[in-house]
Parts: structure tokens; sequence; C-alpha cells
């Protein structure tokens, strides 16, 4: 039991830390605007906290569904545009949707590969809940993108009213 405690602890502060590694390296290396790290410290702090919260029994199975659903698809949504703004990368709301879907599919996928390793080296209990794993993150991420263009478009009509 101890042992199970130690490394969720561990992987919680980890997993956010070798991200925001990792997503800083790639803005470094491609000479991105390092103003949107707050954006980044944010977005990794989340999925931290993700890990503490609370999530729903389905089907009587313990799951991880509120962490995946926070810090899996928002936090994704979170890199995604952390990206894009460091970046300066542009595209259609369609090109949008679709880099963010493959994004979130990208980090669960890699996520639930991970779990099985735990679970083989006899760290995870059960890896049973791993389609609604996969279902939090991307309902995360629509629910970050729905957001996000909501946001956008607001701000949009403002400028577009304060002009005239």
């Amino acid at each position: 039991m101890y042992t199970g405690v130690v490394v969720f602890v561990f992987i919680s502060i980890a997993l956010p830390l070798m991200a925001f590694i990792a997503a800083s390296l790639l803005v470094r290396k491609f000479n991105g605007n390092t103003r949107y790290t707050r954006l980044l410290i944010f977005s990794c702090l989340l999925m931290c906290a993700s890990w503490y919260l609370p999530s729903p029994l389905i089907e009587g199975n313990d799951t991880a569904f509120t962490t995946h659903l926070i810090g899996g698809g928002v936090f994704t949504g979170l890199l995604w545009l952390y990206l894009k703004l460091s970046l300066k990368l542009q595209g259609a709301w369609h090109i949008e949707v679709v880099s963010l879907f493959a994004l979130v599919s990208m980090l669960g996928v890699l996520n639930e590969l991970f779990e099985i390793g735990l679970y083989t080296l006899n760290i995870m209990k059960t890896i049973n809940d791993t389609s609604w794993d996969l279902l939090a993150n991307t309902l995360g991420v629509v629910i970050f993108y729905v957001g996000y263009a909501v946001f956008v478009g607001i701000t949009r009509s403002r400028r577009h009213d304060s002009r005239h």
C-alpha cells in the first residue's frame, strides 16, 4: 500500500514536471516566444492537482475520470494553446480541432501505455478503465475548445465593436 502511495505522489509531480520541461525545450528549440510560460505553468499545476480530485464510480468501478478530464483533456487544451501562441501557429478552426484531437489522442495513448507498464510491474491493480480514460481525455479537450472558441469569439466581437 505504501509503495502505491509513493508512486502516486511521484507520478502526480513527475508527469507535469516532465511536460513542462518538454514543452519549454520544444518552444526554445523553435525560437518560440517564452512570454506564455505562465500558461504552461498553470496547465502543469492543473494536471498535478487533477490527481487529487475525486472521480465517480462508473459501472461500479473506481475510475480516474476526473483526473483524465482535467489533467488529460483540459491540460492538453492548455498545452496546445501554449504551443500555438508561443510558436505563432495559425490555422483555420477545423485545422485547430484536428491538431488538438491528434495531440489529446497521442498523449492519451502514451498515458495508457504507461499504465500498462505500471500494471505489468504490479504497481497498478487494474487497467479496466482505459475506454473511460480516453473518453474523459476527449471530453476534457472538447470542453476546453468550446470555452476557447467562445472566448476568442467574444474577444473578436469586442474588438470589432470598439472600432465602430
